[in-house]
């Protein structure tokens, strides 16, 4: 090798990067292998007998391509460290050309989001609530604008509600009504939107606002520095995971933003906007769950007593207490007699095996649908965990404490874009990748660490963004041309059965009022009482194998296995 085509000397900051770049390549190398495995043992196929394993089949369709990008761009990044060492030539803009405009830079960037989001939920998402989640929030939704909190249920209906009942509604036998499992906040956000009939722009809109809140948190943290806020914003702003989940009718998009509206109000604590803080975490607890919020304030909560200040101390815990008093009675006078406090704890494990496996799965999800700056930037940030501000490490507590809460928790997330059991939090995450900006700049110059910043922005948006839309709109599609096939049918009745298609049990939606027609109901409970009321119900249309092959649903039991083949466990 001739001396001049000898790679330059490195120094020990840039091969610490170079080190990390490799790293998050193998890690996301092993995962693609291990999604393409998937797709052949029992977890990963969509079989019909196995209507649960959606988590893992999501998993082995998507990530093998999403994953190899992220691999990909982060050799290509560490190739150009160890071959372009970081150079003293002047940017191409200065910072101060974005920080003099940097409102109207992000303001640009949050009606992109909305943008993006608002037409991804048709064409992307096809305007369907795919899940059992999704619908729930949207039935209680239908149920708030008649200005009612639950709904009775006809007599003549009653004996066959199992059939008729979607995912996650409760039915309260006591006052022969039902109502959606979680709590109604969420809901109550979506009805007002769905008053003028544009619930399909709330999420879009909380994406946005979310943009706009953590902008607003990073200028407080660092008030002299306009340009951490812009990177701050970029990449939450151009995540995938954010963008895809602001196409559904998920409750997470509302946490984000709600828990990123809370962080700014938090970080400014000599402000009197500051006590505003536990009255919007209270509604955020009530969301939908309320662990979600929970595991993201409880760092900075601490750290109101670990530095002594009592005032605000009381004044939160008074606030949240008597908000958790409020949602316990709520839930407590709105549960089913079936939902007690030992089936809840049900779902918990203090040692679950199958975890060793999911929480990587999951770790692999944040990687692969995050801004591709985030993985590099946030192991750089967690490096200076021990060197940041109180609020910082606290956001940096806030991440492991979420995503470690799961380790113990029975069930993978099922369906989702991303992580979505983190997206709460994800706003502490970028906070962290900040962090590991200013470490980047610190090692490479800012040159360097400006054409990285840029390299990865584009490819996330020209690149990742249009490959997950295509991957979650070909999931989705099928599922919403067969829903519109059967609600359009010109009968009283159409019957499902869900073991003649993998993942069909949610297609079972009806009006919470049972005004609409046809009602759709499940064959999978169906007995001699159930036959006598539904054969007096009108005209009715059983939905067949060959109808639900024809309009895409997978209708295929993968010969040789079993239910007991399926060696990871049951999601929900």
């Amino acid at each position: 090798m001739r001396r001049e085509d000898a790679p330059p000397p490195q120094n020990p900051a840039l091969s610490g990067i170079f080190w990390i770049l490799i790293g998050i390549s193998t890690f996301a190398l092993i995962g693609a292998v291990f999604a393409l495995w998937l797709r052949t043992v029992a977890a990963g196929l969509p079989d019909v007998r196995m209507g649960y394993n959606v988590f893992y089949v999501l998993f082995g369709r998507h990530e093998p391509v999403g994953l190899a990008l992220v691999a990909i761009f982060s050799l290509a990044v560490a190739w150009f460290i160890r071959r372009r060492p970081p150079q003293a030539d002047a940017l191409p803009f200065t910072s101060r050309q974005v920080t003099s405009r940097a409102r109207l830079v992000v303001i640009s960037l949050a009606v992109g989001v909305f943008a993006i989001t608002a037409v991804g939920t048709s064409l992307v998402s096809h305007d369907y609530l795919l899940t059992g989640d999704e619908n729930a929030a949207d039935f209680q939704a239908r149920i708030f604008l008649r200005g009612k909190i639950t709904v009775e249920v006809p007599d003549e209906w009653v004996p066959v509600v199992r059939m008729l009942k979607p995912t996650f509604i409760d039915f309260l036998p006591s006052t022969q009504s039902w109502k959606a499992a979680y709590l109604p906040v969420y809901a109550a956000m979506r009805a007002l939107f769905q008053s003028v009939n544009l619930q399909g722009l709330l999420n879009p809109l909380l994406a946005a606002v979310s943009v706009l809140a953590l902008y607003g948190t990073a200028r407080n943290i660092w008030p002299g520095d306009k340009m951490n806020a812009v990177i701050a914003a970029a990449l939450l702003g151009t995540s995938s995971q954010v963008l895809l989940m602001a196409m559904t009718g998920y409750a997470m998009p509302a946490h984000l933003a709600l828990n990123t509206i809370w962080l700014w109000l938090y970080s400014q604590p000599n402000r009197r906007r500051f006590y505003l803080a536990p009255v919007l975490g209270v509604l955020a607890i009530g969301l939908h769950q309320p662990v979600v919020h929970a595991l993201f304030a409880a760092p900075f909560l601490f750290r109101l007593v670990l530095q002594r200040r009592w005032r605000p101390a009381v004044v939160f815990a008074m606030i949240y207490l008597a908000g958790c008093v409020g949602w316990a009675a709520w839930r407590s006078y709105y549960a089913p007699p079936s939902t007690s406090g030992a089936s809840a704890l049900s779902i918990f494990k203090l040692a679950n095996p199958r975890m060793a496996i999911i929480q990587p799965m999951n770790l692999l999800l944040i990687v692969g649908w995050s801004s591709l700056a985030i993985p590099l930037l946030t192991l750089l940030g967690f490096r200076r965990v021990f060197r940041i501000p109180p609020i910082l490490q606290d956001a940096a507590l806030s991440c492991l404490l979420t995503f470690g809460f799961y380790y113990f928790f029975y069930l993978d997330q099922a369906h989702g874009w991303g992580y979505r059991y983190f997206h709460g939090a994800f706003s502490c995450l970028v906070l962290m990748a900040v962090v590991g900006w200013n470490s980047l700049i610190a090692k490479v110059g800012e040159r360097s660490a400006y054409i990285f910043f840029g390299a990865a922005l584009a490819v996330s948006l020209l690149v990742q963004l249009p490959l997950r839309c295509v991957q979650v709109e070909s999931f989705v599609r099928p599922y919403a041309r067969t829903a519109a096939a059967i609600h359009s049918l010109p009968v009283d009745l159409v019957a499902i059965d869900p073991n003649l298609a993998w993942y069909s049990t949610d297609l079972v939606r009806n009006d919470p009022f049972l005004e609409s027609r046809p009602l759709i109901v499940s064959l999978y409970s169906l007995d001699p009482k159930a036959i006598k009321v539904l054969s007096n119900a009108g005209t009715v249309r059983f939905v067949e194998r060959e109808t639900l092959t024809q309009l895409g649903l997978s209708t295929t039991a993968f010969g040789g296995l079993t239910r007991e083949a399926f060696f990871l466990g049951r999601g929900e």
